[in-house]
């Protein structure tokens, strides 16, 4: 009980460590920001989920995966994704690094068929710095600089439970949506020497509780082959919002400033449309697996404070694959799961008539290490993708993404006996 307060504790105290301005594309301009395209536990498959359970990993994105895990092993959980992005127009180039998409997690049984899990992940990121210039009509030897600045995204604390009924196993994660959407803008006046410059600030605090169902289905096909076939959902929800914006106007000789609007908007709603992943699992002699999975998530139905966003449906199909050549081997290399897949998103948006398309490439390892009372699973995988194109002048990312994953479970419940 006393590892198990720590635990929470430490949980707690994490919630100040996923920061919020952790991305530089344009692309997460819209809406709350870029939903992540691939991560969790399976991340080097192509970010499957649907169909994936075992007992090494904590399928958070799936509830009702809690219930293959070990009935007498606490469970902890942790990851983080460090990407670079190289950006670039036709014209233009420049690069960028962060860190995102951390999660925490923890899972337990509670009681018999019961199984229990809790953590924090990002379910958004958002952050992007924008310069225009425009030429003065009359004045060619004057024009107007805008920077367009924006940070924030959504985190999300669950409590998730799933439940044996037979063969079948469902779950259900509680969670709690919270974060903040920041939008920055400043004009200035070139040449600078006198006049003023112009810095307006929006600011939209998003918070409320999501429901995620969960399914899943394992059936023997043969002595030596196992298919699982799953699936995960969210209804339509809408998310309370709050939103302050405020206008600053600053003399560029003297540095006085005047405020030009401070207003607050409450009481409105923004929408998490309703999201579908569903999929399944095949698994060969427990060393080979193969799995897909298919989301939709019906982003036309967007809204922000009772107004429609012109976004299209988001599309995404993954497929994955895994040899773990003996997991009972003395050897290193033959207790190792060697992981790969692709993946292939197009996005909720579109502009000048041109879809924004994600694709991506994944390998990867999951190293199972023994210790005195434990057993520690390090994951490692590498994502290869590009979003966007360079048609119709628009912006093409390429990114190089690793995701290192941390999984251990513990002796809690075993009782110790005396022979």
């Amino acid at each position: 009980m006393k590892r198990f307060i720590i635990s929470i504790a430490i949980l707690l105290f994490t919630c100040n460590v996923f920061g919020q301005n952790n991305m530089g594309t344009p692309y997460s301009k819209f809406a709350f920001g870029l939903l992540p395209d691939n991560y969790g536990a399976y991340t080097a498959m192509g970010g499957v989920s649907a169909g994936m359970r075992d007992n090494y990993n904590i399928n958070f994105l799936n509830p009702a995966s809690y219930t293959a895990l070990d009935s007498v092993r606490f469970y902890f959980q942790m990851g983080v994704t460090g990407e670079y992005v190289d950006i670039s127009t036709y014209k233009e180039h420049t690069n960028y690094k962060v860190a995102q998409n951390a999660s925490l997690n923890m899972a337990f049984r509670v009681y018999k068929k019961t199984f229990v899990s809790l953590g924090l992940t990002q379910r958004s990121d958002r952050g992007f710095d924008l310069v225009y210039a425009y030429p003065l009509n009359g004045d060619i030897s004057k024009y107007s600089v805008q920077e367009f600045e924006g940070l924030g995204g959504l985190n999300e604390a669950y409590i998730g439970v799933g439940y044996q009924l037979g063969k079948l196993s469902i779950g259900v994660n509680a969670s709690y949506i919270f974060g903040k959407v920041e939008d920055r803008l400043t004009l200035v006046m070139q040449p600078a020497t006198s006049g003023y410059y112009v810095k307006t600030q929006t600011l939209t605090h998003i918070s409320n509780p999501l429901f995620t169902f969960g399914a899943q289905l394992p059936l023997k096909l043969s002595k030596n082959s196992d298919l699982v076939l799953g699936g995960s959902f969210n209804f339509g929800t809408k998310l309370h919002g709050n939103q302050d914006y405020l206008a600053v106007q600053t003399s560029n000789t003297s540095g006085t400033s005047i405020t030009l609007n401070d207003d607050s908007f409450e009481n409105g709603n923004i929408t998490y449309p309703f999201r579908i992943t569903f999929g399944g699992s095949y698994s060969y002699k427990n060393r080979w697996m193969f799995a897909g999975d298919y989301t939709y998530q019906k982003m036309s139905a967007y809204e922000e404070f009772g107004t429609e966003k012109e976004f299209q449906d988001y599309h995404k199909a993954a497929i994955g694959g895994s040899l773990q050549p003996n997991l009972s081997s003395r050897y290193w290399w033959q207790r190792n799961k060697y992981m790969a897949g692709a993946y292939f998103a197009r996005t909720h948006l579109r502009f000048n008539y041109t879809d924004i398309n994600v694709y991506g490439a994944t390998i990867g390892t999951q190293i199972p290490i023994r210790l005195q009372r434990q057993e520690l699973m390090l994951g490692v995988a590498v994502d290869l993708g590009m979003r966007g194109t360079h048609r119709n002048n628009q912006i093409l990312e390429k990114y190089a993404k690793l995701r290192i994953n941390i999984a251990f479970k513990e002796i809690w419940f075993m009782k110790a006996k005396i022979y």
